[in-house]
């Protein structure tokens, strides 16, 4: 497949990793869409020994890339979410990172998922019977369009990595702006444990594999949108599976 490279997005302003877990990072950075549309969306760094894999990336600036190296050394980037993605080419050029994606996805601009300009590729792309480069983890697929994965790890009785499924907005965060707390709120982004809106409407995931989701048994799960949630992971979420599916 051709590609049309294009200039890595910038940094925006981001927190600090926190250990939400052993041996599981997150930090929150900033998506920008136009005009003064911003909100957050957050990168997990699982450790595992020496190595870091990073998941749903976002580009950090050079203190926060300084913490990155002292937790180990970057050697891997999943993808799991088709509307994220935009930094992982970042990562791949800076560390030599393998760049792993679900099979369906493509890197294109914005979210015009048919259009013909791909402008970076991965080495893997996954399916469910990959074998992933984290030890004991699982990929689960739902075939929405395109398609959406999540990383069902053995760690802490059982921890989901999330795209744009699984979202846990109790509260705005600090890195979304006046306007989009408006926006996001009357469009049903600001809600504890929730399925994401907009994936939800506009990827249109089949209900049965959203039911699937909570036999999963999960205790965690570790957000691209919203707060971390530690604990009680399929009690919290059954709310939210059964109002999609009906």
């Amino acid at each position: 497949m051709a590609l049309t490279p294009r200039p890595f997005p910038p940094a925006h302003p981001h927190s600090e990793l926190v250990e939400v877990l052993p041996d599981l990072f997150v930090v929150t950075g900033t998506m920008k869409l136009g005009g003064p549309m911003r909100f957050g969306r957050n990168m997990t760094v699982v450790r595992q020994g020496e190595r870091l894999i990073l998941v749903n990336t976002v580009r950090l600036d050079g203190n926060g890339l300084a913490a990155l190296d002292k937790l180990g050394k970057v050697t891997d980037v999943i993808r799991i979410a088709g509307n994220h993605g935009m930094d992982d080419p970042f990562y791949a050029d800076r560390y030599g990172a393998k760049v792993w994606m679900v099979k369906g996805q493509r890197y294109v601009g914005g979210f015009k998922h048919g259009a013909p300009d791909v402008y970076f590729d991965a080495a893997v792309e996954m399916d469910t019977t990959t074998p992933l480069p984290i030890d004991g983890a699982k990929l689960v697929i739902i075939d929405s369009r395109p398609p959406e994965g999540l990383l069902l790890l053995p760690h802490h009785g059982g921890t989901i990595i999330s795209g744009d499924c699984f979202q846990h907005w109790a509260e705005p965060d600090a890195y979304t702006s006046g306007v989009a707390k408006v926006v996001m709120k009357v469009m049903g982004f600001i809600k504890p444990h929730n399925i994401g809106p907009a994936w939800l409407k506009k990827c249109k995931p089949p209900a049965d594999q959203l039911r699937a989701l909570a036999d999963l048994g999960f205790a965690n799960v570790l957000t691209a949108h919203g707060a971390s949630v530690v604990g009680n992971g399929v009690t919290l979420y059954r709310p939210a599976i059964d109002r999609a599916t009906r």
